[in-house]
């Protein structure tokens, strides 16, 4: 039989998307992600304060072996690098696990799901006024 290794969490102490989310709030929707989801979820791991600073997501991924997965609060966590996402989505992958998205809702467990996972991340960039028409009749 084997062993179900678990999932770690991926928490953050700074704002995300403007917002300064309680690092309890954001466990409790890990945890629950996690028990919706029959996963067996291990403590979260929490990212240090200082801007761009990724020491604790880098742990995790040393850790990728002994894991199943990194289940993220959310999107907002990944870091803005893109060859830095593609080395995190590479060592997860790499070592048949995945990576999951609480808040979103998502799961990549393969080259589609990170293609969606980019272009979510692209679409954010770029803004959704720039992507979405105008619904304000004053704006040209």
């Amino acid at each position: 039989m084997l062993k179900q290794k678990g999932h770690r969490g991926y928490i953050s102490s700074r704002e995300i998307d403007g917002q300064l989310i309680p690092q309890r709030v954001q466990n409790l929707v890990i945890r629950d992600y996690a028990a919706r989801n029959n996963l067996l979820f291990l403590l979260s791991a929490v990212e240090y304060t200082m801007d761009n600073c990724y020491m604790m997501l880098k742990s995790l991924l040393e850790e990728a072996a002994n894991i199943d997965g990194i289940i993220f609060y959310s999107t907002h966590l990944l870091p803005p690098d893109h060859v830095f996402r593609l080395q995190i989505y590479d060592t997860i992958l790499r070592q048949d696990g995945d990576l999951r998205f609480a808040l979103e809702e998502i799961t990549v467990k393969n080259q589609s799901g990170i293609d969606l996972l980019e272009d979510l991340i692209m679409i954010r960039e770029i803004g959704a006024e720039d992507v979405l028409p105008s619904i304000n009749p004053d704006k040209p």
